[in-house]
């Protein structure tokens, strides 16, 4: 099935259409940004930096906000992820593509799985994308995308074990970190006990 015929597929705001001039009031929001998307996607170890902008309340589109279990994809980086408490409310901007299912037909975590890792998205993107001197995926391109889709209890199995497999990585990444830590100041309070006893 294509993913035009599974959902709502729209570009991101265009930030120099929305933003606030000077003598215009406005909203401020943060924006989810290329870090955000690389940090849910893998490079668990990138710095959080939030990003705000002052959107013109005159020019303010609701649907441009990130809620729980909509699907984001990075237009230049092909990954996809589900928005999670962690990123709502958050400014998608013209980096991304939006995609709203119906829940009761499509799991967005199936979706992500499948766009991120099968190896017939991987192909078709390596098509759609020959010739092309600007490596960013097109709305077009992104809607006429095809996904194989099971029946919806399948789905849901395959996006929950998809989603516990990244929750792992993410986890196994911070105690890595935390271990590191431990070993590093154990070695520096060795270090200093010798030094006494000297």
């Amino acid at each position: 099935m294509k993913i035009d015929a599974m959902g709502k597929v729209i570009h991101g705001a265009t930030l120099s259409r929305i933003e606030a001039k000077v003598d215009e009031e406005f909203y401020i929001y943060p924006i989810f940004t290329m870090q955000d998307l690389s940090r849910e996607t893998g490079q668990y170890g990138i710095k959080e930096e939030i990003q705000e902008v002052n959107i013109s309340k005159n020019k303010f589109q609701k649907n441009f906000l990130s809620q729980i279990n909509m699907v984001v994809i990075g237009l230049t980086s092909y990954k996809a992820i589900v928005i999670g408490e962690n990123h709502k409310g958050k400014l998608i901007t013209s980096n991304f593509a939006i995609i709203e299912f119906n829940q009761n037909e499509i799991d967005s975590f199936y979706f992500t799985w499948y766009f991120n890792e099968h190896p017939k998205v991987e192909r078709q993107l390596r098509v759609a994308m020959q010739g092309s001197i600007i490596r960013a995926l097109s709305i077009q391109m992104l809607r006429e995308l095809e996904i194989a889709v099971p029946p919806l209890d399948i789905q849901k199995k395959i996006g929950r074990v998809y989603h516990l497999k990244k929750r792992k990585e993410k986890l196994l990444f911070e105690r890595n970190i935390l271990e590191d830590t431990l070993y590093k100041q154990l070695m520096v309070n060795k270090l200093k006990e010798d030094i006494k006893c000297q």
